[in-house]
């Protein structure tokens, strides 16, 4: 009998998970870690390492679930996407190639555009403060914009 670790779904959606890249992620009132996925997505990471510092003004988005984006497009990814990933998970950093989007992932959410599934790429998760920034994230839906700045970070 196969573990569940050598899955097909678990190695696609899991294998990227790894790295040793840190960001520092702070908002008005409070602020969180998340670590960079630079051994399993190193050309994203590599990009939004090389970008920093960078501030970005976010919303919640509209189709997808617990998650918000920033309201203008970067550049520091590739144009395509390293992994394809639909059911992101909490905490997630995410790239979407194809829009030059940046989101945060703070609960319950699956990619999605009005014409229906979309895939991200998944360049790294928070690992501290997770709760302190979904509260701030939550708080877009009724708050509207808010401020995020990413900032390096020592490993």
């Amino acid at each position: 009998m196969t573990s569940g670790e050598n899955w097909w779904f678990q190695q696609h959606w899991s294998d990227f998970r790894h790295g040793d890249g840190e960001v520092h992620v702070r908002w008005s009132g409070g602020n969180a870690k998340a670590r960079l996925y630079t051994g399993g997505v190193p050309t994203t990471a590599a990009g939004f390492q090389q970008a920093l510092p960078l501030e970005a003004d976010v919303v919640h988005v509209a189709w997808s679930g617990e998650m918000v984006m920033a309201t203008e497009r970067f550049t520091f990814g590739p144009t395509h996407a390293e992994n394809d990933v639909r059911l992101v998970r909490p905490g997630d950093l995410t790239w979407d190639a194809k829009y030059g989007e940046l989101g945060v992932v703070y609960g319950t959410a699956e990619c999605r555009l009005p014409s229906g599934p979309n895939c991200v790429t998944v360049f790294g998760s928070v690992f501290e403060n997770a709760e302190g920034l979904a509260a701030f994230c939550r708080a877009r839906r009724f708050e509207g914009l808010g401020r995020l700045h990413f900032e390096a970070g020592s490993s």
